[in-house]
């Protein structure tokens, strides 16, 4: 039997609605009507899955202006899991349905909002609303969203302030995985890179296509990851062990990062009660070494989110190592929030290592730290780490 833990919301128990989503389905719409509507976007665009390769495409309007570029800057998030759920659910999730080699030669709606989306500034918008949909997102990978609307027409109020790196390359003959690299290594955020590469923007032209946000999303995790693992592979190895912890919005991490060449694993532990294990805990985990990554983690869009930004710090001091990273998830996390809350969880833990002679004694100190006894997750350990351990069992 598929556990709920395993299935995270994607219906792999042959359930047509997921109960634990379901009970979202209280929470308070705006008054939104068919008509006229004069809101800006953060800027942000959300695409759908069902039905691809025809799919569902549009921009997520602010419903209450004020500060909308802060209703998709997770990055600056603080609080708990229901101040998210509060931000997010004042964004109205715009639909059009497209086929997704519209990217090929996009018409005039769908360059709009890829004009909108490129912006790295609030873009207000005017468009015709027509059926509303008074039904929430709520997803493993992406962050929450409020209710839908289809979207009759579209234009851009004010023009949208897009960096010229990022028209060059629009205009440009080039693979997606380069031009991510080239706007990631001048300093364009994760997140920025996931909405451009899903409304088509980057790529061979001939080749472009609208990608799934959820889809697009993990993409940018692994295209990133994959290439900072090799080129750290060719750095020298730490000559020490370094621990990091941090937690928010019910989420608890610990890495660990000893000598020796690249390896990373996650171990990811669900308490009794927390969103996707209610009955009990379930522990799972995924590990990989400098070889390509077959396959797509059983774990999800967390594991590459979480591999990321272990390798920007590695990156950042020109050194490689074994990567141990253990996710906690607590009866805080009542719902979820989308994967972001991982990779910033991870990313801000990176920021104040404690060093150790030994990855025992690391274990040792982030144990105290891990409710879950370590006895229930030991075993999960790989084999390189546990050659380390035997002195500490």
């Amino acid at each position: 039997m598929i556990r709920c833990a395993e299935c995270k919301g994607n219906l792999k128990c042959g359930r047509k609605e997921c109960p634990l989503l379901k009970k979202f389905s209280f929470l308070k719409s705006f008054d939104i009507r068919e008509g006229e509507l004069e809101k800006p976007t953060p800027p942000s665009v959300f695409v759908g899955r069902i039905g691809y390769p025809k799919v569902f495409v549009g921009p997520l309007i602010a419903l209450n202006p004020e500060n909308p570029e802060y209703l998709d800057s997770p990055w600056k998030w603080s609080g708990k899991v229901d101040d998210v759920i509060a931000l997010r659910m004042s964004l109205l999730r715009g639909m059009k349905t497209m086929s997704v080699d519209s990217a090929k030669n996009p018409d005039r709606f769908l360059t709009n909002i890829q004009e909108m989306t490129a912006s790295i500034k609030p873009v207000d918008l005017s468009t015709e609303v027509g059926r509303v949909v008074r039904k929430e997102v709520f997803d493993d990978t992406v962050q929450p969203m409020g209710m839908s609307a289809r979207i009759k027409a579209l234009e851009l109020a004010e023009n949208p302030k897009i960096p010229r790196r990022v028209e060059n390359l629009y205009y440009d003959d080039l693979s997606a995985a380069n031009a991510v690299r080239y706007l990631f290594d001048h300093g364009f955020s994760t997140y920025y890179l996931q909405k451009i590469l899903s409304i088509g923007m980057l790529g061979y032209q001939s080749r472009r296509r609208i990608v799934p946000t959820r889809w697009s999303i993990t993409a940018i995790h692994d295209i990133l990851g994959e290439q900072i693992k090799r080129e750290i592979a060719e750095f020298e190895s730490l000559d020490e062990v370094l621990l990091f912890s941090y937690e928010h919005f019910g989420n608890h991490f610990e890495i660990i990062i000893s000598p020796g060449d690249y390896s990373f694993q996650l171990i990811e532990i669900w308490m009794r009660k927390s969103f996707w294990s209610p009955d009990n805990v379930w522990i799972g985990s995924d590990s990989e070494s400098l070889a390509r990554k077959r396959g797509y983690s059983p774990l999800s869009g967390g594991y590459y989110a979480a591999r990321l930004p272990v390798l920007e710090y590695l990156r950042k001091i020109r050194r490689k190592g074994r990567i141990l990273v253990i996710r906690e998830i607590t009866p805080e996390y009542y719902a979820p929030l989308g994967v972001w809350v991982v990779e910033e969880g991870v990313r801000k833990a990176m920021n104040n290592p404690v060093r150790f002679d030994s990855f025992p004694s690391a274990v040792e100190v982030a144990c105290k730290r891990i409710k879950t006894p370590y006895n229930f997750w030991k075993d999960r350990i790989v084999r390189s780490f546990q050659v380390s351990l035997e002195n500490f069992l």
